[in-house]
């Protein structure tokens, strides 16, 4: 996952909540562009948790990012 595509879900406008899946099976929510900044290193980023502590990730720890659907799912069809 790349700096910039992360940068691209926290500065959408207007600003939806989005999920970061890292490859230890964790899930962190940035719930508002300031749960989510970027270090100048370039190599890590901070997530800041709702219980008010953080999480330092690295980017080669981040599986996917992306925001759940907000359509409601197609019931299947039933078979005939």
């Amino acid at each position: 996952m790349t700096r910039k595509t992360l940068q691209a879900l926290r500065d959408t406008a207007p600003f939806k909540a989005f999920d970061i899946h890292l490859s230890d099976g964790q899930k962190l929510t940035a719930v508002t562009p300031d749960h989510l900044f970027f270090l100048p290193n370039n190599g890590e980023f901070l997530v800041v948790l709702n219980d008010g502590g953080f999480r330092l990730v690295d980017y080669g720890q981040v599986v996917s990012a992306g925001r759940e659907s907000s359509r409601p799912k197609k019931p299947k069809a039933l078979p005939s």
